[in-house]
């Protein structure tokens, strides 16, 4: 995007609008769905179950709390408030970084990751019955591509 005010704006067409209105509707709704179905389900916030799913997958299961707030779309202080909370669960170990003081780690323990895999079945359920199960299989590729393409310009 650029600075200043838009000039020579096309409004959204017949296609665009109702695409446009029902993207943003979901973005609203299906982080609220699929975090209520995972507190009812395993008492996991979707942000634990997001923080915690990051750190299995990261090497030796170890990130940095800025790396992690990037996975997680987090703000930092959001981060380091859940990170904290995580620790206090017993689910991460925050330690400072080895190679740069400043910095702080925050390390799976075997506890999160338990606590991670039993929540897995959860949000595989709600993902699939409120999110996937609603797409034909065959347009599943052409929507990822979709997707892929507004996040990365997202950022």
């Amino acid at each position: 995007m650029t600075d200043g005010p838009p000039t020579n704006i096309q409004p959204l067409d017949d296609v665009e609008e109702p695409a446009w209105r029902d993207l943003a509707r979901f973005f609203v709704l299906a982080p609220r769905y699929l975090d209520d179905d995972l507190q009812r389900g395993a008492n996991i916030s979707l942000s634990t179950y997001s923080a915690l799913t990051h750190l299995s997958e990261a090497p030796d299961q170890v990130l940095r709390v800025t790396e992690l707030a990037n996975r997680v779309y987090l703000s930092g202080s959001r981060t380091t408030r859940l990170v904290d909370a995580l620790a206090a669960d017993g689910l991460v170990i925050k330690r400072r970084s080895a190679g740069d003081a400043r910095g702080v780690e925050v390390i799976l323990t075997a506890k999160g990751l338990e606590r991670l895999q039993r929540a897995y079945p959860v949000h595989l359920r709600s993902v699939r019955e409120r999110v996937l199960d609603h797409v034909p299989r065959s347009t599943l590729p052409d929507l990822a591509e979709a997707m892929h393409a507004i996040a990365k310009t997202l950022g």
